[in-house]
């Protein structure tokens, strides 16, 4: 039993900090402002281990969620204490949220990964295997 706990956490680890990467490397090369593998790494391991001792689900990041607030102009960690708080305290009245059609909610989060994905100006400025590499990379995912 730990043994396939071990490989679970081990894989939601590596899956986890893949897209942390992902999104950091991307804003790393839009806005010049470097990222520490490191530092993440332990922000990761620390806030998984408070998620376990209370009980909740472990902690990741969201590509799509850190890209809808690019795209509405957030440009601090401020802006994640905000929507964090804000999600807080509007836990209760979530209903409301229900017959929202998700087509509607989808929409919006293609309207912050469809740039990306329409214009990829990393891929095109790939040569030679990189550029083989990531082509069949990027649409084998």
């Amino acid at each position: 039993r730990q043994e396939a706990l071990f490989i679970t956490a081990s894989l939601f680890a590596a899956v986890n900090f893949l897209s942390i990467m992902g999104i950091a490397s991307g804003f790393e090369a839009e806005n010049g402002v470097a990222w520490s593998a490191p530092r993440e790494l332990v922000a990761q391991g620390v806030a998984c281990g408070v998620a376990g001792l209370t009980g909740s689900a472990p902690v990741s990041g969201s590509m799509s969620r850190s890209l809808v607030s690019r795209m509405a102009g957030t440009t601090s960690q401020m802006s994640c204490m905000f929507t964090a708080l804000l999600w807080i305290y509007m836990m209760p009245y979530m209903t409301v949220m229900s017959p929202t059609p998700q087509a509607a909610l989808a929409a919006v989060i293609m309207s912050a990964v469809i740039k990306s994905v329409v214009n990829p100006k990393d891929l095109m400025a790939m040569k030679g295997t990189d550029f083989i590499v990531g082509w069949v990379t990027g649409i084998g995912t």
